[in-house]
Parts: C-alpha cells; sequence; structure tokens
C-alpha cells in the first residue's frame, strides 16, 4: 500500500512516499481502507523530534512509528476475531494517537474501541477533520473548565482546529464566548458563535480589564501570569495542547500551588482518544450542532508540504486529504 513514510527526524521533505505491506489486524482491531485524513500538530511537532523530550516517546535516534498520521475515515473491510461492535462495510472514523498514529496511508488498523461510526452528513474527507481536535476541544470543555450556561469564557487561539471547535461546544453550552484572535479571523470566529472578539494584532490582551470564569488557553505567546487578574474568583484555567513545553512543565508542577494561591483552579489537558466521546461528535455534527472548519483540502502528495507549513502557525481550520476521490 501506499504510504507517508520517515524514517529520520528532520523538516517536512524528510517525508517521502513509499509501498510498504498492508497492516493485519490483530483479534481486537479492524482494518480500514482509508478514505480521508487530516493534519495536526503532533504531525509537525513528532516530525522534527522537538523539544527533544517528546523523544522519550517517539525514539531517541529515529522515529519509532515510520508512518505519521492521527485522524482518518474510511470503510471497514476485515474485523478481528473478537470484534463485536463492527462488522465490514461500516463507515468510520479514529485517532491513532494512542496507539502509534500510521493514518498517513491507504490502510490502517485501529482497536475497536477508539473508533466510532462517522457523521452520515458529512463527506470522508470532512469527517477525518474531527476525532482528535474536536475530541480534544471537548474534553477541555466539559471535563476540566466545566463550562456552563452563563459562564464568560476567554478562548485564546480560538481560530485553529481545537480553538474553533471549543468556540462551537461553549455556544451548545450556552455560554457567553470571548475568542482571541487574528484580524482576518473575526469573521469565522463570529458565525461559530463568540460573542465578543479580541484582535491580537491590534489589542493588548495583557491591558485587558474584564474578569472570566474560565479561560481556555489554546495556542499564543502570553505568559500565564497575565491571566492570574483575568480569571474570577474560583475560576478556571485550562491549558489545552500548546507548543509551549514551558507552559506544560509549569502547571504541571506549579498548577496545584496556583490553584491553592489565587482560590482558582489551574490545568494542563491531556486529551485522551476514546470511542465514546467521538460517538458523541458524530451525534452532535448529525443534528448540526457542530461543524469542521475546514481551511483547504490537498492531495495525498502534498502532505509533507503542507506539514510544513502547519509548523508556522497561521492556518485557520484543519487541513484535509480526499482519497477516496484520488482512487
Amino acid at each position: 500500500m501506499k504510504a507517508i513514510v520517515q524514517e529520520s527526524y528532520g523538516k517536512w521533505d524528510t517525508l517521502k512516499i513509499d509501498e510498504i505491506p498492508i497492516p493485519i489486524p490483530k483479534e481486537n482491531e479492524v482494518l480500514v481502507a482509508v478514505k480521508g485524513v487530516s493534519l495536526n500538530a503532533p504531525d509537525w511537532r513528532l516530525l522534527q523530534g522537538k523539544p527533544f523530550v517528546v523523544r522519550v516517546f517517539s525514539g531517541w535516534i529515529k522515529p519509532k512509528a515510520r508512518v505519521k498520521g492521527t485522524d482518518f475515515s474510511g470503510i471497514i473491510t476485515v474485523t478481528g476475531s473478537s470484534v463485536k461492535s463492527f462488522k465490514a462495510g461500516d463507515q468510520v472514523y479514529g485517532d491513532l494517537s494512542s496507539c502509534g498514529f500510521g493514518a498517513f496511508a491507504e490502510y490502517v488498523c485501529i482497536d475497536e474501541g477508539l473508533l466510532a461510526k462517522m457523521p452520515s452528513n458529512l463527506s470522508y474527507a470532512n469527517a477525518a477533520s474531527l476525532p482528535l481536535t474536536s475530541v480534544t476541544a471537548l474534553q477541555a470543555v466539559r471535563n476540566l473548565a466545566k463550562v456552563k450556561e452563563g459562564d464568560r469564557v476567554l478562548i485564546v487561539g480560538a481560530s485553529g482546529g481545537v480553538g474553533s471547535f471549543i468556540i462551537q461546544h461553549c455556544r451548545n453550552l450556552k455560554a457567553h464566548i470571548t475568542a482571541v484572535v487574528s484580524t482576518k479571523r473575526i469573521p469565522q470566529a463570529i458565525r461559530l458563535g463568540a460573542d465578543d472578539v479580541i484582535d491580537y494584532l491590534t489589542e493588548d490582551l495583557a491591558q485587558a480589564t474584564t474578569k472570566y470564569d474560565v479561560i481556555l488557553y489554546v495556542n499564543g505567546s502570553y505568559p500565564i501570569s497575565i491571566f492570574h487578574r483575568l480569571l474570577s474568583s474560583k475560576g478556571r484555567f485550562v491549558l489545552v495542547g500548546s507548543s509551549n513545553l514551558k507552559h506544560i512543565l509549569y502547571l504541571s508542577i506549579f498548577g496545584k500551588s496556583l490553584s491553592k494561591k489565587y482560590d482558582k483552579s489551574y490545568q494542563v489537558l491531556m486529551a485522551k482518544p476514546n470511542a465514546g466521546d467521538l460517538s458523541y461528535i458524530t451525534e452532535v455534527v448529525e443534528q448540526e450542532k457542530l461543524t469542521p472548519v475546514i481551511d483547504r483540502q490537498i492531495e495525498f502528495s502534498q502532505i509533507p508540504f503542507w506539514i510544513g507549513e502547519l509548523e508556522k502557525g497561521h492556518i485557520g481550520g484543519k487541513i484535509i486529504v480526499d482519497l477516496d476521490g484520488q482512487k
């Protein structure tokens, strides 16, 4: 089968298209013919093996996983002997980030416990945009931030894959949403449900005076310290999928002491794929309460280049690939 393979750490041009064997599913797995995939932040972070600490998991000298990619959609072709929830022919989608990656290929194997039936009202490519980012957003909003109706919510980095879903999850909970985005992303944030916007290109968030019940920090270069005074008493601060290792380490070490000192909650989200949350995503998408924001659709052969572009941080939504239409 065709796959995008990485033999060494480096830039996007270290990725090559190659022919590799079709995987064989274990008894609790299914084999899926991939019809759609999408790009995510882990694709470029793991590509370079930076910061160096990620190599504890990804391999010290060279990548353990030759084929990258987390999100996919497709059709089940073979089921393992103990699989109960799915059958050949089911249209499904999933996130491979917890089981070795491998979505950038024509076939993938995945445990049935990480799989869900894809929304019936989306194409394969659009469905593939959902698993990692929409579930990450859901777990941040529901599990850690515990957003409820009437909460004043500040979303820092609200225009990317995760941020655009956080806006929608908060909107569905009837929270009052302030989105921090660039000038050109303001219309998108308002369309998705933001009540107010802060243009980080023209406004200094450090000078803001509004208090928020919840702050969801998805992306940005702000120090954690500026959020202490923006967070209301008993407020909840959640660091979501940050690429800033210093922020992650700081809150992992000092989060509990900060919570006690300021009488507020400071937490780091470690999202975990699961079928229950993904099935919920299917439900709300079919109810038209959640929709993916697509930045662009590319060819399979363009994946390496666009992983490189993703690192620059100016993508407004998801980059998707339609393998179904290319066969």
